[in-house]
């Protein structure tokens, strides 16, 4: 009885250990995927001279579609269910718009403006920005590594924005705003939809807000207007930015969820940088000063300093 008491507790720890480490997998795949779509689209702005506009229309609408239709016939969820309370819809087109929409949009921007490296590492000081809105919004002080955390990020964001001249930027004034307006949407992202997500499943909730958002960009650029020239380069990189960067990535991200914890998904999420940065520098040729590097660590480390503070 004992060795089989012994056998059950193994075989228990061993079922733990293994839906660990694939929920480490696909949050681990989920930051690659993203990351790598930061250096995919730069290549298609310089090389292909596409807009982000008419991109955020095609990524957006064919992603929405695709994780609804996910919704519906896999996981077999009623997607209307959304629209039939009125005081849940104004929250989610806050959401779709200045959340979901926006961060898409100003990460393209960013990258546009800047290279996909220093795009995706000020994308993370939405994290310090939720720490900040904390505190003024719901009266809760930081506690001491949510103040080391904010005291780092700022550090590193003015290590990346001057390349070490502390006097002086090294992006453009369009970019290092662009970048500090992607930070903020994706503060709002976060925190917007948590009701939402209480009663809707975060499939549904996304799936609409990324076809909501389509729409809006296909209204602001038609993708039939100004289409640019189709090269093989241009056809599979809008393929792969639709398809991996966007819905893929997100997919993967999510069902982590099933067999992690969010703190855990989010210090994986550090792949995400990593990935836009060596993408950045290996294919685009972008380079990095020591600086610049240091800046990106720090900022990236805030995650890490956090989860410390984090109770759970």
């Amino acid at each position: 009885m004992y060795l089989i008491l012994e056998l059950g507790v193994y075989i228990l720890d061993n079922n733990k250990t293994r839906n660990h480490l694939l929920g480490s997998i696909l949050a681990i795949i989920g930051a690659l995927l993203w990351g790598i779509q930061g250096p995919v689209s730069q290549f298609l702005f310089q090389d292909n001279h596409l807009s982000p506009e008419w991109l955020m229309g095609i990524k957006m609408g064919i992603s929405g579609i695709f994780i609804l239709m996910f919704s519906k016939f896999y996981r077999k969820e009623h997607l209307m269910q959304l629209w039939k309370k009125p005081k849940n819809i104004f929250v989610f087109i806050m959401y779709a718009v200045f959340g979901l929409a926006a961060v898409q949009y100003l990460y393209l921007v960013t990258v546009n403006l800047s290279n996909a490296g220093t795009a995706t590492i000020l994308q993370s000081l939405g994290t310090v920005l939720i720490v900040i809105f904390t505190a003024i919004f719901y009266n809760k002080l930081p506690n001491k590594f949510e103040f080391i955390a904010v005291i780092v990020a700022l550090v590193g964001t003015w290590l990346l924005v001057t390349r070490g001249n502390l006097t002086q930027l090294s992006i453009s004034t369009p970019a290092l705003t662009t970048g500090l307006l992607l930070a903020l949407a994706g503060a709002i992202q976060t925190m917007l939809p948590v009701n939402l997500l209480k009663k809707f499943s975060s499939l549904m909730v996304v799936g609409w807000a990324m076809l909501v958002g389509g729409i809006l960009f296909t209204i602001i650029h038609p993708f039939w207007v100004e289409v640019p020239k189709f090269t093989l380069g241009t056809i599979l990189g809008v393929l792969f930015i639709v398809f991996f960067g966007t819905m893929a990535s997100f997919l993967c991200f999510i069902n982590s969820l099933k067999f992690i914890s969010p703190t855990v998904a989010g210090m994986l999420d550090t792949f995400e940088p990593l990935s836009a940065t060596l993408g950045a520098i290996i294919f685009l040729n972008t380079s990095f000063n020591g600086y610049e590097v240091i800046g990106g660590i720090l900022i990236l480390s805030t995650v890490f300093i956090l989860a410390l503070g984090s109770k759970k």
